[in-house]
């Protein structure tokens, strides 16, 4: 996405292929993330994996609901969101749940994902649209509607259970 934004944005890339990987970038206060403000003062978190309810599987296991919590800890002083481009994370009563307890745990404003299994590219499609949050000048207060307005351009993202979740 850094291209198509003006100016563009510093991304940082992180391989993350297990718990403990996860663990050692972005849990606060020791992560990596912390350490380096180009990195935690970030507005969205995009997280790749594969899903199912309430957790992520990464190259080596599988990442849970509570772990994925405990990573996400006390991010609410910033304003951020994490986006999991991850088949069926918020699927059913599980994956709902889930949403709630992470946006607790976490203090994040909002969290997006899906609640089917999808293809990749279908979902990069909606996932690109997500530019438009940095080209808003009040991103945080149009939230809702930035992201209704990647159902209305792509109705494929509804199909495929993108979700927004938020604290409000």
């Amino acid at each position: 996405m850094a291209p198509l934004v003006d100016p563009p944005l510093t991304l940082a890339h992180r391989f993350v292929d297990s718990e403990a990987g996860l663990a050692y970038y972005a849990k606060r206060p020791d992560g990596l993330m912390w350490r380096r403000k180009e990195l935690f003062d970030t507005p969205v978190y995009y997280l790749a994996f594969h899903g199912k309810p309430g957790a992520v599987s990464p190259l080596l296991g599988r990442i849970e609901a509570e772990k994925l919590r405990d990573a996400f800890a006390g991010y609410g002083g910033f304003k951020n969101l994490v986006y999991f481009a991850c088949c069926n994370v918020l699927r059913g009563e599980k994956g709902r749940r889930f949403a709630r307890e992470f946006l607790k745990t976490s203090g994040t404003r909002a969290l997006i994902g899906y609640t089917t299994t999808v293809d990749w590219m279908a979902s990069l499609v909606a996932d690109m649209l997500l530019h438009r949050f940095y080209r808003d000048p009040s991103p945080w207060r149009n939230l809702r509607r930035i992201f209704d307005s990647v159902h209305r351009d792509y109705p494929a993202a509804r199909r495929l259970g993108h979700t927004l979740v938020t604290t409000g």
